[in-house]
């Protein structure tokens, strides 16, 4: 699904983390990009029919017009310098080939000269609902004093971000106004912010919430409608200058588990974010304060969120840090056999591991003592921490 400027650029296999311990270039990278002009897919494909080094061009039409091809890695870092007929082409690939073959850390700007890096380690957001009707634990946290409590203990079992909604987005639920959102939330991002040593993100879609958060001391905005939900929403985190996170959603919380339908759920979330980092961009909001989410669960069927999980690292071309929300959904339910929320602890840790040994970096829980753990683990086995040769 080619983006505004009539081309899309996708990297098809291998899974880079396959190949992340090659002391060498992987050889064989399947490439394509797809545009929206037969014309210029043509000329496109007649570039890389003249390359030495691209082999099995091909030009399909399958809706848009596709230019397939293989190279090694090593050749491919060399080609958005020499598009200069396809200069949005080579600012794509450019930043999809760094995002594919890149490195383990990142840094999101905060206000002011602050920042927040992390390095081989998956941030780990612990869920705060302050809300009576969360599908998990609406009504638990209603009472600031407790909110703030259960903050605290998320904090010492190993979160590295607390994360508090006021809304619930469940499927099916309904909207609440600012004001009501406003004053579930907003004491208990206060005492949050001064009582904890790790960052407070408020999940709002909301723009005059998102600035009242932030000027409680929440960190970051999680932002379940991309900045589209409400139109206000870019220009106020432009102006707050904290991380955003953008989030996929197909309709709305009330719509959205009916009937979602994909053509290609990764060629659909890579154009997504590509288009919504672009918005963003126009906003005001800098590239190195965005982070983005699949939305496991939001707009998805289970195969969907099966299908997100396992290619989740297509994602990487858009050079973004991979945020993940499996925790308790209703999926993992469906995949073990109608069990309960609370008893779902199992199967998202499950999930948890699959997304971070495919690319994830940032992952949502309610159970953070147990994620905790599983987070070790994953990335024991993707990053080779705590490991020494024997």
């Amino acid at each position: 699904m080619p983006r505004a400027g009539g081309t899309s650029f996708r990297i098809l296999h291998p899974d880079p983390f396959d190949i992340s311990r090659s002391s060498s270039y992987p050889h064989e990278i399947c490439f394509v990009v797809e545009f929206s002009s037969k014309t210029f897919a043509a000329q496109f494909e007649k570039y890389l029919v003249d390359l030495p080094h691209a082999r099995h061009v091909r030009l399909e039409k399958n809706g848009s017009f596709n230019v397939l091809w293989v190279m090694s890695l090593r050749q491919a870092l060399l080609l958005p310098k020499y598009l200069k007929t396809f200069p949005e082409l080579s600012r794509q690939m450019s930043v999809g080939l760094k995002g594919y073959s890149g490195n383990d850390s990142w840094e999101l700007k905060g206000k002011g000269n602050h920042s927040f890096r992390w390095w081989k380690k998956t941030q780990l957001m612990g869920v705060l609902n302050v809300t009576p009707d969360s599908f998990s634990d609406g009504g638990r946290h209603l009472n600031p004093q407790i909110a703030v409590e259960r903050a605290l203990q998320m904090q010492e079992e190993g979160a590295d971000w607390v994360d508090i909604g006021g809304e619930s987005t469940r499927p099916g639920a309904g909207s609440v106004s600012a004001s009501e959102e406003k004053k579930r939330i907003l004491p208990v991002v206060k005492a949050c912010a001064k009582a904890l040593r790790i960052p407070v993100s408020v999940d709002t879609y909301k723009s005059v919430v998102a600035a009242a958060a932030v000027g409680e001391g929440a960190q970051m905005v999680n932002d379940i409608g991309a900045l589209k939900f409400d139109p206000r929403m870019g220009k106020t985190l432009a102006r707050l200058k904290v991380p955003v996170v953008l989030m996929h959603m197909q309709g709305k919380p009330r719509t959205m588990q009916k009937n979602p339908s994909y053509e290609d759920l990764m060629d659909e979330l890579v154009a997504f974010f590509g288009a919504s980092l672009d918005y963003a961009g126009e906003c005001g909001i800098p590239r190195d304060r965005l982070l983005i989410d699949p939305g496991f669960g939001f707009g998805k069927t289970p195969w969907h969120n099966v299908e997100m999980t396992r290619r989740l690292w297509e994602l990487k071309v858009l050079n973004r840090p991979i945020v993940m929300g499996p925790s308790r959904k209703s999926t993992l339910g469906f995949l073990t056999g109608g069990a309960p929320p609370e008893d779902r602890v199992e199967a998202t840790g499950a999930v948890v591991t699959a997304a971070i040994l495919k690319g994830a970096d940032m992952v949502r829980v309610h159970d953070v003592k147990a994620m905790a753990r599983v987070v070790k683990i994953a990335d024991a086995i993707r990053y080779d921490r705590g490991l020494t040769t024997p």
